[in-house]
């Protein structure tokens, strides 16, 4: 008996093989029409962000120049469609995924091309923004891009709800960065700054103040010299510095000029008060105004100082809401101007230098001495085009201060001095509806002359007055020394001075001379 031939076939490759587990479950493929968790959080954010839109919408001002991306209808109606999507990719419905890419893809694109040039910063924004939401709404996020695009989404946020707090309560901690970043001021604290067009000076009253860079500030403010700012208040000072050659700038007309300009720009203004600017009393002027422009209330300090051949505006202001916590500063930024001191003025169109020395009469051999080096000689014409009695004339143009004089003769006759004074004492209260101050003896000839002190209004200008009166013989001199009555004090002894120092002609000339 045989044994039976043995099977030819090969055992199966595993039959002896143990059996195994897998390493780890199989991952269930998501079926197509299912939304991921990365696009359920989408929803969610683009819900979170339609909300912040709306808000801005209440609470920001109104853009005062509107085009079809910066209308309200521009934020409202994308923020409707936003939360329809955002419902809908919560409930797990991929209807509207599509048109969500889009639109996110479309602000990637174009909103940050547009803002590009309008604001850096913002065109910024606009990336982070597009950027977390692509990276939750393309293809099936893991966990990895959905921690980036929620942290993106989250610094977008916060930076959001800290300009809404900002614009709610008038401080925002962030914003120095913000604007740092955005390239708008200088990284360090302002200090001393100097004036480009004019090398005047300001002193920030603290290290929060920042200097806005010039291509900034002119795009706001062509007229901007300096502009600084404090960005935690949203509160700013900007200096425009205006040269008028030749020319005495008057603090008063300064000052009537910025409140009329402020109440051609503002749809609502009010002015809160006027006075004289604590560090430039003679010449300075501080306008405290309120105003509403483009829907956005403001509140400013307007310190303007005004000198010869030059004006200046410092425009301290911050919205309504900060103003309180900023007056402060803003007041010790106005008042911290000072004037520039390597700027040498040029002399008007209607005066020359003075000639060395004293200064000779034309009608007669008087003498009358300049009080200072800052006096100039007033042109002939121009002298006699004001007053035609004028036979000379001296102008400081700095103080807007004047002495001339004014030379009569009386051939054959032997003037009375208290007559001569009586005389032109009712010359002035008649016709210049002036007041006589005081009339004494003139302490350097008070055997032939009076000093007499008036007070009148011109042009609607006040005025104070030094007359030196002089009688010998058949001639007589006015000596006519003025100033506007703000300014007098401060010049009030060089205007004496060039009465007391006046000196009329010699006695053995006086009768013989011509006019």
């Amino acid at each position: 008996m045989t044994n039976p031939a043995p099977d030819a076939s090969p055992p199966e490759a595993n039959a002896y093989a143990p059996p195994t587990a897998p390493l780890r479950e199989p991952t269930p493929e998501r079926a197509p029409h299912e939304v991921t968790p990365a696009q359920r959080i989408a929803g969610g954010l683009l819900i979170v962000n339609a909300a912040l839109v709306l808000i801005e919408a209440v609470v920001l001002p109104p853009d005062p120049n509107p085009t079809p991306l910066t209308s309200p209808g521009r934020s409202i109606l994308p923020a409707i469609i936003d939360v329809v999507i955002g419902i809908s990719l919560l409930s797990k419905n991929r209807k509207f995924l599509p048109w969500a890419i889009v639109r996110v893809a479309f602000g990637l694109v174009v909103l940050t091309a547009l803002l590009a040039f309008k604001d850096p910063f913002l065109a910024v924004m606009q990336v982070v923004v597009s950027g977390s939401f692509l990276l939750l709404l393309v293809g099936d996020a893991g966990k990895p891009r959905m921690a980036v695009g929620g942290a993106l989404f989250g610094i977008y946020a916060l930076i959001n709800v800290l300009g809404l707090s900002a614009t709610l309560t008038g401080s925002n901690p962030i914003a120095a960065l913000v604007w740092t970043a955005r390239g708008d001021v200088e990284s360090t604290p302002a200090g001393v700054v100097t004036g480009e067009a004019s090398h005047y000076r300001l002193r920030a009253p603290s290290d929060r103040w920042r200097l806005r860079k010039p291509e900034a500030a002119k795009k706001d403010n062509p007229l901007a010299d300096r502009w600084i700012s404090r960005p935690d208040l949203d509160a700013h000072v900007l200096v425009i510095a205006e040269k008028a050659p030749g020319m005495l700038v008057l603090p008063d007309a300064l000052a009537d000029a910025v409140i009329q300009n402020g109440k051609t720009a503002a749809t609502a203004f009010e002015l809160v008060g006027r006075a004289p600017l604590r560090t430039h009393p003679e010449n300075g002027r501080l306008v405290h105004t309120r105003s509403t422009t483009s829907g956005l209330e403001i509140e400013s300090l307007t310190g303007v100082v005004a000198t010869y051949e030059r004006g200046y505006q410092i425009l301290a202001f911050a919205p309504k809401k900060a103003f309180a916590e900023a007056e402060p500063e803003l007041r010790a930024f106005v008042e911290s101007f000072e004037l520039p001191t390597d700027e040498k003025p040029g002399l008007p169109a209607d005066a020359e230098a003075l000639p060395p020395g004293k200064l000779k009469g034309v009608a007669a051999d008087y003498k009358l001495t300049p009080p200072s080096e800052a006096w100039a000689l007033r042109k002939p014409e121009a002298a006699q085009k004001d007053n035609p009695l004028a036979d000379r004339w001296i102008v400081r143009p700095d103080k807007d201060a004047h002495v001339f004089v004014v030379a009569e003769h009386a051939p054959g006759s032997v003037v009375d001095l208290e007559r001569y004074v009586e005389a032109v004492a009712n010359t002035i209260v008649e016709r210049m509806h002036g007041t006589i101050e005081s009339r004494e003896p003139l302490r350097t000839d008070p055997k032939n002359a009076r000093l007499v002190r008036v007070r009148a209004e011109a042009e609607g200008m006040k005025l104070d007055y030094y007359y030196g009166l002089f009688a010998r013989g058949d001639r007589a001199f006015q000596v006519i020394a003025f100033a506007r009555s703000e300014v007098f004090p401060s010049v009030k002894d060089e205007l004496l001075k060039a009465v007391e120092t006046f000196e009329m002609p010699p006695e053995n000339t006086a009768a013989s001379a011509k006019p």
